[in-house]
């Protein structure tokens, strides 16, 4: 059957910032996905979102970033590297799914041992199918077998680790209701929030369950990929400005400057999508008719070269950034659905005068700082390849190597 749903493209700068702000627009890039994010916090709208939002925000505010940055992202970045230092080789993409997923599952609620490698490669199976399901519209594989796979692979995590990590949890949140059990005991993580407050939102355990792995997926999917591109875009400019390299490696303010570049090139997402509930008109007099599919274009928003000057579309941790705009461009989204973990991931936007004893610098400035600092480097001997199973610019290998006399 053809799609005849009219298609609005907008790809300059302020048409995306315009269309982010309105509240008539609603999420749309996710229904093929629905077997991960049916009813999820990405997919829903008004009254539901913002009650949703405001729960999870609870869990979100940067004391609870800042605990998880200092009491346990260092360690887990640790034992997730030590194999491949150990090894002196490894891959990228692994690397960066498994330091993300090791701390994404803790975040979600899933009771995890990152020093355990058999467990760590299983999570990190799960992790994937989770993803390929969520981002099912950009698969260039059979959508039905691809959703098959998805639902028989959530399914057996939900059996195996989902289900034990929601006992243990609503064993303490019952402790606590009795009072018997402080209410610092509870775990600061997504499944113990959505526990305690499921009467309240009216939450099935099927909603729950997806929330879970959307949080898990997402986390690991989007930080990996950043983390990858980072290291790529940062070695790619240190061919011409080697002096550099080496202030990534002293100061993760400034590896988290080349982390905020290389996003805004390289958006999690390519596009969003958007469908009008009625007819907008935006600032510019471009009007999105109630029903059409409005395509965000996020790469070229953020390489807008009316906003980021002419050589928008060159990585430069040293790019000034445009008043009113955020050094990663429209990476994290923007309005209502702005990311809610954009600074788990990316830190606090890097200022003048910033303290680095005080700074939160997120998770993948973090994993890239103790990649240089272990002497990694990608492998000149085996070049990348990028992923042929999806539309968007994810790497499907990118083999480095380690050696802590040449940081």
């Amino acid at each position: 059957m053809t799609d005849t749903v009219e298609v609005v493209e907008l790809s300059r700068w302020d048409q995306v910032r315009d269309a982010y702000r309105r509240k008539e627009l609603r999420q749309a890039m996710y229904d093929e996905g629905a077997v991960v994010m049916a009813g999820c916090l990405l997919d829903l709208h008004g009254d539901a979102h913002r009650d949703r939002r405001r729960l999870e925000n609870r869990l979100f505010r940067r004391e609870i970033f800042t605990y998880w940055e200092r009491e346990v992202l260092g360690s887990t970045i640790d034992a997730t590297l030590a194999p491949f230092i150990a090894s002196g080789t490894g891959d990228l993409p692994v690397i960066g799914y498994r330091c993300a997923m090791n701390l994404t599952a803790t975040i979600a609620g899933i009771d995890h041992d990152p020093t355990d490698s058999d467990a760590v490669a299983e999570l990190e199976v799960a992790v994937k199918k989770l993803s390929e399901g969520a981002t099912l519209v950009h698969s260039t594989r059979d959508r039905d077998i691809v959703r098959t796979e998805v639902e028989e692979l959530k399914a057996d995590f939900v059996a195996s680790r989902l289900a034990p990590s929601r006992e243990r949890r609503q064993a303490i949140i019952d402790d606590v209701r009795a009072g018997n059990a402080d209410p610092d005991a509870l775990p600061r993580d997504v499944l113990t929030t959505l526990l305690w407050n499921e009467d309240g939102l009216d939450l099935s355990g099927d909603v729950i369950e997806r929330e879970v792995c959307f949080y898990l997926q997402a986390g690991g999917h989007s930080t990996a990929n950043a983390f990858t591109h980072t290291i790529d875009d940062l070695f790619g400019w240190a061919a011409q400005h080697p002096a550099d390299l080496q202030r990534a490696h002293d100061g993760r303010l400034f590896a988290q400057r080349c982390m905020h570049e290389s996003l805004r090139l390289n958006p999690a997402s390519p596009v969003a999508w958007r469908r009008p509930l009625s007819d907008v008109t935006l600032a510019d007099g471009t009007v999105l008719p109630e029903g059409s599919r409005v395509v965000i274009d996020l790469v070229a928003a953020n390489r807008d070269t009316e906003v980021w000057g002419p050589d928008a579309d060159r990585f430069d941790p040293h790019r000034a950034v445009p008043d009113g705009a955020n050094a990663w461009g429209m990476s994290f989204g923007g309005g209502r659905h702005a990311c809610i973990g954009q600074e788990l991931d990316g830190g606090l936007e890097v200022l003048d005068g910033a303290d680095p004893a005080e700074h939160l610098y997120g998770t993948v400035p973090a994993t890239v700082s103790a990649f240089l600092a272990a002497g990694g480097r990608p492998d000149p001997d085996r070049p990348p390849t990028l992923d042929p199973n999806t539309q968007r610019k994810h790497f499907s290998t990118y083999p480095v190597v380690f050696d802590r006399r040449n940081p």
